[in-house]
């Protein structure tokens, strides 16, 4: 889902870049309240493919490896 920018500078002063797969451009959100959660990598990988990152692919792909036991 798309948050504002606003939304997602508070997001990183908060809980740091470790939230995003990409934090330079605040893009790919994968954490909830601070936690990193399985339903946000998972987005995360559905939108990286959608544009075809294969470098951020691969970041996901491993977080999700570590983070989704499903």
């Amino acid at each position: 889902m798309w948050k504002a920018p606003i939304y997602r500078n508070s997001y990183k002063k908060r809980y740091g870049s470790r939230c995003f797969l990409r934090p330079r451009d605040k893009a790919y959100p994968i954490c909830t309240n601070g936690v990193v959660d399985c339903k946000g990598i998972r987005a995360a990988l559905y939108y990286t493919r959608l544009n075809k990152n294969k470098k951020l692919m691969r970041k996901a792909k491993t977080l999700k490896k570590k983070y989704c036991k499903a």
